[in-house]
C-alpha cells in the first residue's frame, strides 16, 4: 500500500515536472515575441519620425510653390485692372469697352479660383497666369491697341490745354481747326485726324477739331408757336440757340402775352429771321411799370421785356469782368423804380466780356498761349514756318501785339517756328515743289543735258541733304533735259525721208500738211531750226506740201443799197376801227403797204381803236426805208 502511494506520488511529481517543462517554452516564446514587438516598435518609431519629417519637408516645398503661384495671380489681378482702366479712358467704341470688361471679369474669377484651389499641384494655374499677364502686356504695348502706353490717346472731349501739354511732352505738332458742335462744349476736342493708339513713331503732327459751341447756321425744325405763352417761347429760343428772333407786341382780342402771328416755321437755320407777334390784350394799356433788374439777363431777354411793356430803351456796350458777354451789366434806372410807358428812355449797358490786354505772346510756349486763349475765350489760328533764329515751337509772330485790347471771340493768328530748315531728301521733283510751296521756300531752276539722268528728273540741288538753309536763302535745283540731240535739216526732203532722218537723230516727227504748189509730200519747213540742241525724244513738226494750190478768190460784190422813196400818209375814217385796236393797225398798214409800220398800244386816247399820235402821222411824209410807229389805244 505504501509502495503504491509512493508510486502515485512519484508519478505526480513527474507530471508536475512535465507540465513545468511544457510551460517554460511557451513563456519563453511569449517573452521572445514581446521582445520582437518591442524591437519592431523601436524600429517603426524612427521610421515614422523620418516619414513625418519628409512630410513636413514636402509641405514646406508645397507652401513655397503655392506662394509663387499666388504672387503671379496677384500680379495678374493688378495688370488686368490697369488694362481695364486705360481702356475706359481711351476706348473709342462700345465693343472694345465691353470686350475689356469681359476679359477683366474672367481674370478676376480666375485669380480668386486659383488662390482658393486646394490641390497639391498648381502648375497649370501658374502657366495660365503667365499667359494672361503676357496677353495684357502685349495689348498695352501694342501700337494699334487703344490702351497702348506709347500710342496716340483719344482726345475727344479733352480740353485744348491738355492736348497741347501732351503734344509738347511728346514733341508732336498740333494743328487746330475750329468747328461748331451742339454736343461738345466750347474749346474742347471734337475729333482728331490720327486714330487713337497709333504709334508715336509714325506721328509728326496731329490736326484736332476744336468746338466753337452750337452752330448758329444749323438747320432745325421750328414748329408753329401760335398760341404759345411768352415763357414757353423764350425757353424754346434758348434751348435751340435761335439767334435772329424779332418780336413785337400789338393790341388784340387774343389772350395777353401769347403768339398771334409767326413769319416762318418748318426747316429753318438758327440764324434765319423769325418774327413773332404777341398780343397785348384787348384795349389794355400800360401807364406805369415797376422796372425789373436786368443784370445777368441776355440782350434778347431785355429787349423782349421792353417791347412787352411798351418801354423806350437804348443799348450801350462796355467791358465787364463780372458779367458774361452779351448780358446786361447795368441800367440807367434802378430796378423797382416806376417808369412811365413811352415817356422815359431806359439805357441798358450790355457786357462785351472782360477787357483782354494782350501779353507778350512771343515769350509764351504753345501750351501757355493756348491756356491764355481758352481762359479769355480767344480763338487761335496756328500756322508754322521754318526759322533759324527761333527754336522749334517758339512763336515767330502773332496778329496782335503786346498791350493791345481785344474782345472775347477775337481770332489771333500765331506763326510757330519749325526750327532750322534742313534740306530733306526728295524722291521726285514734284515732291520738292510741294514741300517748297508749302513752306514758302525760295527756289530757282536750271536745266542741263545729261546722258545719265532722265529728262525731267533732278540732277542736283544746291544744298545737300541735312544742310541747314538760312532764312531767305534760295535753293537752286538743276533739272535734266535728257540726252543732248542736234536737230538735222530736213527741208526739201520727202516726208518719209525727213521723218526717218529725225528718228535716227533720236527725235520724234510730227507732220502738218498745208496748201502748196510744191511737189506733194515735200517738206516745206520745220518747227525747230537745224543745228538746235534739244532733248532726246523732242518732237519736231514738219510742214509738208499737199500739192494743191487753191484758186484765187474773187472779190465779193458790194451790197446793193435799197432805194428809199417818200410817201405822205393821210388818215381818214376808213383807217380807224372803233373798238378794234388791231383793226386800226391793219387798216393803215394795208393802205400804205410801201411803208414799214410798228403798232404800239396804250390806255390813253378817247376810245379803243383811236390813233393817239394822229398829229404825228396824218399829213406827214415818211421814207420807205424808215419804220413809222402807230400809237393806238387798246383798253
Amino acid at each position: 500500500m505504501a509502495t503504491k502511494k509512493k508510486e502515485v506520488s512519484t508519478k505526480k511529481k513527474e507530471d508536475s515536472t512535465k507540465k513545468k517543462t511544457a510551460v517554460e517554452p511557451v513563456e519563453k516564446k511569449v517573452e521572445e515575441k514581446e521582445v520582437k514587438v518591442q524591437e519592431t516598435k523601436d524600429i517603426k518609431e524612427p521610421i515614422k519620425e523620418v516619414k513625418e519629417e519628409k512630410k513636413e519637408v514636402k509641405e514646406v516645398k508645397k507652401t513655397k510653390k503655392h506662394l509663387l503661384v499666388n504672387i503671379f495671380c496677384i500680379i495678374l489681378f493688378i495688370v488686368s485692372l490697369i488694362s481695364f482702366t486705360f481702356n475706359v479712358i481711351n476706348s473709342t467704341s462700345i465693343f472694345s469697352l465691353i470686350s475689356s470688361l469681359v476679359i477683366t471679369i474672367f481674370t478676376i474669377v480666375f485669380v480668386v479660383v486659383s488662390i482658393t484651389y486646394k490641390r497639391n499641384s498648381k502648375k497649370m494655374i501658374l502657366v495660365g497666369s503667365i499667359l494672361l499677364i503676357g496677353y495684357f502686356a502685349l495689348s498695352m504695348f501694342n501700337p494699334s491697341s487703344p490702351i497702348s502706353f506709347n500710342g496716340v490717346p483719344n482726345f475727344t472731349n479733352k480740353s485744348v490745354t491738355e492736348v497741347m501739354k501732351w503734344a509738347n511732352k511728346n514733341s508732336v505738332t498740333i494743328n487746330q481747326e475750329y468747328e461748331y458742335s451742339d454736343m461738345i462744349p466750347e474749346y474742347r476736342i471734337i475729333s482728331q485726324n490720327i486714330k487713337s493708339g497709333t504709334s508715336l513713331g509714325n506721328v509728326k503732327e496731329i490736326t484736332v477739331s476744336v468746338s466753337e459751341g452750337a452752330n448758329p447756321s444749323k438747320e432745325i425744325i421750328v414748329p408753329s408757336m401760335i398760341g404759345w405763352d411768352t415763357e414757353r417761347v423764350l425757353k424754346f429760343i434758348k434751348n435751340n440757340f435761335l439767334s435772329n428772333v424779332l418780336v413785337e407786341f400789338i393790341q388784340s382780342d387774343m389772350a395777353k402775352d401769347t403768339v398771334i402771328n409767326q413769319s416762318a416755321s418748318g426747316n429753318l437755320k438758327r440764324d434765319d429771321e423769325i418774327k413773332l407777334t404777341f398780343s397785348l390784350g384787348e384795349g389794355e394799356t400800360l401807364g406805369i411799370v415797376n422796372l425789373i433788374d436786368f443784370t445777368d439777363k441776355s440782350k434778347f431777354e431785355v429787349e423782349f421785356y421792353m417791347k412787352q411793356n411798351q418801354l423806350k430803351y437804348k443799348f450801350e456796350e462796355e467791358f465787364s469782368s463780372k458779367i458774361k458777354r452779351g448780358y446786361a451789366v447795368k441800367q440807367s434806372i434802378a430796378a423797382g423804380e416806376k417808369v412811365n410807358v413811352n415817356d422815359t428812355e431806359i439805357v441798358v449797358t450790355i457786357s462785351k466780356g472782360p477787357e483782354i490786354k494782350v501779353p507778350d505772346l512771343k515769350k509764351l510756349d504753345i501750351a501757355s498761349i493756348t491756356e491764355w486763349a481758352i481762359n479769355n475765350k480767344v480763338k487761335l489760328n496756328f500756322s508754322d514756318s521754318y526759322d533759324d533764329t527761333i527754336k522749334k515751337n517758339g512763336i515767330i509772330s502773332t496778329s496782335v501785339k503786346e498791350g493791345d485790347i481785344i474782345e472775347q471771340g477775337t481770332v489771333v493768328k500765331v506763326v510757330l517756328s519749325r526750327g532750322n530748315l534742313k534740306m530733306p531728301s526728295f524722291e521726285s521733283l514734284e515732291e520738292f515743289y510741294e514741300w517748297a510751296n508749302k513752306y514758302n521756300i525760295k527756289y530757282e531752276e536750271a536745266h542741263e543735258f545729261s546722258d545719265s539722268v532722265e529728262a525731267g528728273k533732278v540732277i542736283s540741288y544746291s544744298y545737300k541733304t541735312g544742310t541747314v538753309i538760312k532764312n531767305g536763302d534760295s535753293i537752286k535745283v538743276v533739272i535734266s533735259d535728257g540726252v543732248k540731240r542736234s536737230v538735222p535739216s530736213v527741208v526739201g526732203l520727202s516726208k518719209n525721208n525727213a521723218c526717218g532722218k529725225l528718228e535716227d537723230a533720236g527725235l520724234n516727227c510730227s507732220v502738218a500738211y498745208r496748201n502748196s504748189s510744191e511737189t506733194k509730200d515735200k517738206v516745206l519747213s520745220q518747227s525747230i531750226s537745224a543745228g538746235s540742241e534739244v532733248s532726246n525724244g523732242t518732237t519736231v513738226v514738219i510742214s509738208v506740201s499737199n500739192g494743191y494750190t487753191p484758186p484765187t478768190p474773187q472779190p465779193t460784190p458790194a451790197p446793193v443799197q435799197p432805194t428809199c422813196n417818200k410817201v405822205t400818209v393821210w388818215i381818214d375814217g376808213s383807217h380807224i376801227k372803233a373798238g378794234d385796236a388791231s383793226g386800226t393797225c391793219s387798216a393803215i398798214k394795208n393802205a400804205y403797204s410801201s411803208l414799214k409800220f410798228s403798232c404800239s398800244y396804250t390806255s390813253e386816247g378817247e376810245y379803243v381803236g383811236a390813233l393817239v399820235n394822229s398829229d404825228a402821222i396824218d399829213g406827214n411824209t415818211f421814207s420807205t426805208c424808215d419804220t413809222v410807229t402807230l400809237k393806238i389805244r387798246n383798253q
